[in-house]
């Protein structure tokens, strides 16, 4: 068995497979390399991960509370937080999902679980690249390889998971595409050193605009993460009217400079964010709401960002790549103990199950929230109200409960109605 990628994804479905007594084979690229990635994990990534029966890294920072801040056109850049529209909830309660989230740096994160599958028996070509898959009159049947001097070999396997990313390059080679009219994210990172690195809040800024004052459909955040530093990041949706010509680097320097005194950021001088960030600014395309097909062939199956699988209402992937890397792991096992890859047509049939729905309800309200007015009247709403506040997380973070027809559930069984008879989008 053998898997291209060693994030989240492919460690999940790893995890899975050794655990079920099979040989399996990760070949990564470079492990611990800098993501576009809050380092963010959900409750729901808290439960997914519990559910594999994984502990968290003993360095995850524990956060409680989410807090919402709408800032407006000029009064951002003088107002201090009492003076914005802000509200911090808990996190909501879901059926059997965690109390709480946690925020990791996502190097960290990731070498977490591939010591995990390490210890479980799972072979780590790390350094090495995927470059192209073997294809055998229309089976896949392994991969070429390179390690890091440049030495090229053949690696042979029953079954191949393609977990290397929202890039995937060897998606694209077994034909794999992304449906260009639907909705992705861009998102650019960077850490501080901050005097709240220990909060239990993190929090999201709604009201961002671009140089020339166009609202921009998406959020900024402040994620603490207990080791000195905050995690300081822009998400921005590709239904913003403006979005083609965003400078994202500007966005995150606007962002910061707003509001590096309520989080105590490191800024010795007042120049450009790359002049005081400790870490270099990261960024990259989130391809989103399964947006990414086919995913699954005779003898392969594609899993986490490589498939789109990050939530079309936040643009965050972590949950769902544990999640599609559990199920691909699953299926897998049971194909590799019936001998015959009948199983593995399961696994889309399972994603859709499970995310269907959700996903065409969340690329909708993207478009939906494309609207500059609507977004901005959303927007100032969810920071003013902890109900709204709360149905809007509870929706954003796929944390609706079955049986209750709270504010959340009420909202996205109205969108799923329109979602029935609107194009898909």
């Amino acid at each position: 068995m053998l898997i291209v990628g060693g994030g989240p994804a492919g460690t999940s479905a790893a995890i899975r497979l050794a655990r079920a007594g099979r040989r399996v084979t990760i070949v990564e690229r470079l492990a611990g390399a800098p993501k576009p990635c809050g380092g963010l994990l959900t409750p729901r990534a808290v439960t997914a991960l519990a559910d594999l029966h994984v502990d968290l890294p003993p360095d995850a920072h524990r956060v409680d509370f989410v807090r919402f801040t709408y800032q407006t056109d000029g009064e951002h850049r003088t107002s201090k937080r009492a003076d914005l529209p802000s509200t911090s909830i808990r996190w909501p309660r879901g059926d059997a999902v965690a109390d709480h989230g946690v925020v990791v740096p996502r190097h960290v994160l990731d070498h977490h679980l591939l010591e995990e599958a390490t210890s479980l028996g799972v072979q780590v070509l790390d350094g090495h690249t995927a470059t192209a898959p073997i294809v055998e009159r229309g089976f896949v049947r392994g991969a070429h390889v390179t390690d890091s001097p440049g030495t090229s070999f053949e690696y042979r396997a029953s079954y191949v998971l393609v977990a290397d990313g929202a890039n995937s390059r060897f998606g694209r080679a077994l034909g794999t595409f992304r449906r260009p009219s639907w909705p992705h994210a861009m998102a650019l990172t960077t850490s501080y050193r901050s005097g709240f690195h220990d909060a239990s809040e993190i929090e999201l800024v709604f009201g961002l605009r671009d140089r020339a004052g166009t609202p921009v459909t998406g959020y900024g955040f402040m994620f603490p993460r207990g080791d000195g530093t905050t995690n300081v990041g822009v998400v921005v949706m590709s239904t913003s009217p403006s979005f083609q010509v965003i400078n994202l680097p500007h966005l995150l320097e606007q962002l910061e400079i707003d509001h590096a005194d309520r989080w105590r950021l490191d800024r010795s001088t007042d120049t450009t964010v790359s002049k005081h960030a400790i870490t270099a600014n990261v960024g990259g395309r989130i391809p989103m709401g399964g947006s990414v097909g086919p995913q699954a062939g005779p003898t392969f199956l594609v899993v986490g960002d490589a498939a789109g699988a990050a939530n079309p209402l936040s643009g965050a992937g972590i949950e769902y790549a544990i999640e599609t890397g559990t199920m691909a792991g699953e299926v897998m096992a049971e194909a590799l103990a019936a001998g015959s890859a009948t199983a593995l047509q399961r696994y889309p049939k399972a994603v859709e199950d499970r995310y269907g729905s959700y996903f065409k309800v969340g690329r909708l309200t993207t478009r939906l929230l494309g609207n500059p007015a609507l977004h901005r009247r959303v927007s100032r709403f969810v920071a003013s109200n902890a109900t709204a506040a709360e149905a809007y997380l509870r929706l954003g973070s796929n944390q609706l409960r079955t049986g209750s027809l709270g504010p959340a559930e009420l909202a996205y069984r109205a969108g799923r109605a329109i979602s029935l008879v609107a194009p898909d989008s």
